[in-house]
């Protein structure tokens, strides 16, 4: 499954004009960091993923390159990310 995103933060500050707007990918330079903010609209099934990756392919093993399945128990609602740290 696909998921576009927007990035409302990157390095702390408000992103630049050129990455404002709906995004599938977004460059981060050595030690940068971007908020990511996106919606899930698709099922949350085990057996079609989502995934996120870098281009690099040598950080994959640094938890760069993963998948996941987006789930919310009945009567909850989203929140904050089971996972932080990458």
């Amino acid at each position: 499954m696909m998921c576009s995103f927007r990035v409302p933060a990157m390095n702390g500050d408000a992103p630049p004009a050129a990455v404002t707007g709906p995004k599938d990918t977004v460059f981060l330079p050595p030690n940068a960091t971007a908020k990511l903010a996106m919606r899930f609209d698709g099922p949350a099934d085990p057996n079609v993923p989502y995934m996120h990756h870098c281009h690099l392919l040598w950080r994959e093993d640094q938890g760069m390159t993963g998948q996941f399945v987006v789930v919310v128990d009945p009567g909850g609602s989203a929140g904050a990310p089971l996972h932080h740290g990458h």
